[in-house]
């Protein structure tokens, strides 16, 4: 996908929203995951919590774009169909990492990414990119869309967020799992960045020189695996 604002998106995935899936069962998920290996959830959104229409973004934060990059890099990276066909003309796959695509379409072709029908299966191949080699680091990334995030969460170690002082326009829809009232029931403790200003940051409200800043949930409810 090229974007509204004419560059190729490397964090295009974190905006496609896909159908609903089951609830998923910890033990399940984490079945062939090393103990030491997380499961992070990586997003950007604005302060109301939207993060796309289902295939765009309505702000160009470079900033972002090398924060994403650098987080996940060499990982094994897990989006949904959607969030796949969303990605930029040369960014699909994601250069650099595993990519996994969840359908429920066991016969959806992914040139580039391996195919599974269930986010378990994800983790699972994430897993044995892990052992094999083809992919670094100690933790599986998941990318999104919406629905992908909101099945994630409950199995997910840590989240990280982009928080983006902007508005959106109507048709931007797709918000991310609000993480408010599990940091006020303790299940998560959060840490928060400095506000920063982007030099070049647009948002399709008119807005320029966006302030942002990085918010990191890390669950306190269980134990939780090492990460870098």
């Amino acid at each position: 996908m090229t974007g509204t604002h004419g560059a190729p998106r490397d964090d295009a995935p974190r905006t496609g929203d896909d159908a609903a899936h089951p609830p998923l069962d910890l033990a399940t998920v984490r079945a062939d995951l090393p103990d030491d290996v997380e499961i992070a959830m990586i997003w950007a959104q604005t302060t109301a919590g939207v993060i796309g229409d289902g295939a765009d973004m309505p702000w160009h934060l470079p900033e972002d774009l090398r924060h994403f990059t650098d987080s996940t890099r060499g990982a094994p990276v897990v989006m949904g169909r959607i969030s796949w066909e969303a990605l930029a003309d040369g960014y699909r796959p994601l250069p650099g990492r595993v990519n996994i695509v969840v359908s429920r379409d066991g016969s959806y072709d992914a040139p580039g990414g391996t195919v599974v029908t269930s986010v378990p299966a994800s983790v699972s191949a994430a897993a044995e990119a892990l052992r094999d080699g083809s992919a670094t680091g100690r933790t599986v990334w998941i990318l999104g869309g919406g629905q992908i995030y909101r099945q994630c969460l409950p199995v997910s170690d840590r989240v990280v967020v982009t928080e983006i002082g902007c508005g959106s326009p109507d048709r931007f829809t797709v918000t991310a799992p609000s993480m408010d009232d599990a940091v006020r029931t303790g299940e998560w403790e959060v840490s928060s960045g400095p506000w920063l200003t982007s030099e070049n940051g647009t948002a399709l409200t008119g807005e320029t020189h966006l302030r942002y800043r990085i918010r990191e949930y890390t669950r306190t409810s269980r134990r939780r695996p090492l990460h870098p």
